[in-house]
């Protein structure tokens, strides 16, 4: 059974579509609007936080790639590991930079838009499902997971996430029996593994639906079969540089906490929904108060196709701890934002399904969650800065620059490059900030090399061995060494004096 929109129909009880029409049409056209205020709302709190937010670490190496002067030498730092995001990311990142700037707003802007239209899209995917209130429920998913945040970071994930919902939407809303589908589905699956590597997960639900519904001698679907085609060409394109980072840091990633185990599986479906036990038992509250009785709910005879695929979304991040555990041993949440699109619909025929005869409920949940999700969004609105967050710390030793130099203090050490490159990218002395690399190479973190490849690209990066240290000792505040730089320092004969105690903490040699 193809996915297509003769299957809504078919999933439709005998007589009700009269019914259905006659009690929606209304509200259909109403949901359109309260979905472009929700991702208009989202698209300008996004922009709004870009603005005031400083960059953290990967935004950093997002801005020192993008703002070379040619392509060909960005294709070179991807080659030579600088990043682990794909050539066509870096495409779009440098054009925006070469159009706008590359200021915190200008770069983050394609990730809002992104969002925004990742919405949309999954808002009309869903609504072609069921109708307008459950497809407003869909968004209302999405505002509780983890995607507003990427709404407001310059990296991929965000567009990594439109595409996603592109391709469901391509999957599920537009004819079996014509080629353009075919080639739009491949397209969008070509574009996606440009964005991200991990796209090439996508493959998974719509490979699993078709494998399930197959049949005897049927061949797999046109839009499936180039879908297929399109990922295998991406990764055939960026091979050189997919595999060159995989050599470089495949095996580091296995001695850190991205390395996939049970317990970082099980962390990766909280991480997609961190409010998820919470929201469910509002909800559940509520159709309780609601009075919600067995005659009001509707169970059809068989599910839709189209939410089939969707829950077999969530088998994205197993596909993903299995790719991890073959090959790649990163296994981070985020790559698997792509999942969330087709949760969402999922979520939404579900509710339609059972709750459709009692809207009250059904509107009752989506004002659940879009509250939930518009607070949290709004609350990074109202401290755009993040003064309490992962740019706590940066700020904190910015502000100690001054008051070091004047006690004789030239230069900022580092051990960490995360601390480091925060650190160095607003300072007004970017050249006195430095990382200390490890004595034994074998000892330097995935961002030390990483910072390392960056700098034949970014030349400003400032790094000192041990020798530089014991050199410039004097003029030198070491900031949060590690206890084993702490140990060779005094190993080596100096005196370590705390200057400014945990949280900041910051170490004078003499």
């Amino acid at each position: 059974m193809r996915v297509g929109a003769a299957s809504v129909q078919d999933a439709l009880p005998h007589g009700s579509s009269s019914e259905i029409k006659n009690t929606v049409s209304t509200f259909e056209i109403f949901s359109y609007s309260i979905a472009a205020i929700l991702a208009a709302f989202y698209l300008a709190t996004s922009i709004y936080i870009g603005f005031h937010r400083p960059f953290w670490y990967d935004e950093i190496v997002t801005t020192h790639i993008a703002g070379q002067s040619h392509l060909a030498t960005i294709f070179d730092a991807l080659s030579h590991g600088a990043d682990g995001l794909p050539p066509g990311y870096y495409i779009l990142a440098m054009t925006t930079q070469k159009l706008f700037g590359p200021s915190e707003v200008a770069t983050r802007l394609p990730s809002a838009l992104a969002m925004a239209a990742g919405l949309l899209i999954t808002f009309d995917c869903a609504r072609r499902l069921s109708d307008g209130l459950h497809g407003l429920i869909a968004l209302a998913v999405l505002m509780c997971s983890f995607l507003p945040y990427y709404g407001y970071e310059a990296r991929s994930y965000a567009i990594y996430f439109m595409l996603s919902a592109l391709s469901l939407w391509i999957w599920i809303c537009t004819p079996d029996d014509k080629r353009w589908p075919a080639i739009a589905f491949g397209s969008v699956l070509f574009l996606a593994v440009t964005i991200h590597y991990y796209a090439v997960l996508l493959l998974v639900p719509y490979g699993l639906w078709e494998l399930y519904s197959w049949k005897p001698w049927q061949r797999p679907s046109p839009k499936l079969m180039a879908g297929i085609l399109g990922v295998l060409l991406s990764t055939a394109l960026m091979s050189k540089v997919m595999l060159s980072y995989s050599r470089q840091f495949s095996a580091a990633f296995s001695a850190t906490a991205w390395k996939p185990s049970l317990n970082a599986l099980r962390v990766v479906f909280y991480d997609l929904f961190p409010d998820a036990l919470l929201l469910l038992v509002f909800i559940t509250l509520w159709i309780t108060v609601a009075g919600l009785r067995g005659n009001e709910s509707l169970g059809l005879n068989r599910r839709q196709a189209g939410e089939s695929v969707g829950w077999l979304f969530l088998c994205i991040p197993l596909a993903g701890f299995v790719l991890a555990e073959w090959k790649t041993n990163a296994f981070i949440g985020r790559y698997f934002i792509s999942a969330l699109p087709g949760i969402a619909v999922a979520v939404a025929c579900w509710s339609w399904r059972h709750l459709r005869n009692a809207r009250r409920v059904s509107l009752g949940a989506f004002l659940i969650l879009a509250t939930w999700g518009m607070t949290h969004q709004l609350k990074a609105a109202h401290y755009p800065d993040d003064p309490m967050g992962q740019q706590a710390k940066p700020r904190h030793y910015l502000g100690l620059q001054a008051p070091l130099r004047a006690e004789g203090k030239r230069f900022l050490v580092f051990s960490y490059s995360i601390l480091h490159a925060e650190v160095a990218q607003y300072s007004e002395h970017p050249d006195d900030c430095v990382l200390l690399l490890p004595s034994d190479p074998a000892q330097q973190t995935i961002q030390n090399r990483m910072e390392l490849n960056l700098a034949q690209y970014y030349p400003r990066l400032e790094f000192w061995t041990f020798d530089d240290l014991k050199m410039h000792a004097s003029g030198v505040a070491l900031i949060e060494p590690t206890p084993d730089i702490l140990d060779e320092l005094r190993k080596a004969g100096f005196k370590i004096t705390v200057r400014y105690p945990k949280p900041m903490e910051v170490v004078y040699l003499q």
